[in-house]
């Protein structure tokens, strides 16, 4: 996740980080899909996540002050949750590019502006990690026409999934696949 350096809110949080970012990845694509976590409860991977200590639950909303240790906001699963809906809100009212596609995972829901006729292959979708709902967009996106796919990832499980993915798709369709790991996981 971004960092927020000296911010005070969730908002300018929002406008002065988060919105920048897309908005540089957005000028070199037709569709951006921004995939996010989710978090269940009785999860395997819940009870893992537990072990990795405990933050301060807060809520997210506009005007409420960034917390001051970042990564121990991060620890509890409610606040990121909080965190990607509030996010993905600001995102989809910001973007107004007709040339271009957003489309945002959503709990198990997915927006997406403009309006995606068939969603049917995303959602519903109960995948807890985007690793593999990364895969579910790559394909959707590929099916409806976008012949360049890059996912963007700091977890190299996303890039073995990813070549395993593409080794099983249709190879006499002309895909030019790019993946990248990011160096910094602050991205």
């Amino acid at each position: 996740m971004l960092k927020p350096a000296a911010l005070k809110t969730f908002e300018e949080y929002a406008h002065q980080i988060f919105i920048p970012y897309i908005s540089t990845k957005l000028q070199t694509v037709s569709r951006l899909d921004l995939v996010w976590d989710t978090y269940l409860a009785d999860s395997l991977k819940g009870s893992t996540r537990a072990k990795r200590g405990q933050g301060v639950r807060r809520h997210v909303v506009a005007n409420a002050a960034i917390p001051g240790n970042w990564q121990n906001f991060l620890r509890v699963d409610s606040n990121k949750t909080e965190l990607f809906r509030f996010l993905s809100a600001a995102l989809m009212e910001w973007f107004d590019q007709e040339d271009k596609q957003l489309v945002i995972t959503d709990g198990e829901a997915v927006l997406s502006k403009p309006l995606l006729p068939d969603l049917t292959s995303l959602a519903p979708c109960n995948h807890e990690e985007a690793d593999s709902r990364m895969l579910l967009h790559a394909s959707h996106a590929a099916k409806h026409g976008h012949h360049s796919i890059v996912i963007w990832t700091v977890d190299t499980d996303v890039v073995v999934l990813a070549v395993s993915w593409y080794r099983s798709c249709n190879q006499k369709t002309n895909y030019g696949w790019h993946l990248e790991q990011a160096k910094d996981s602050d991205t």
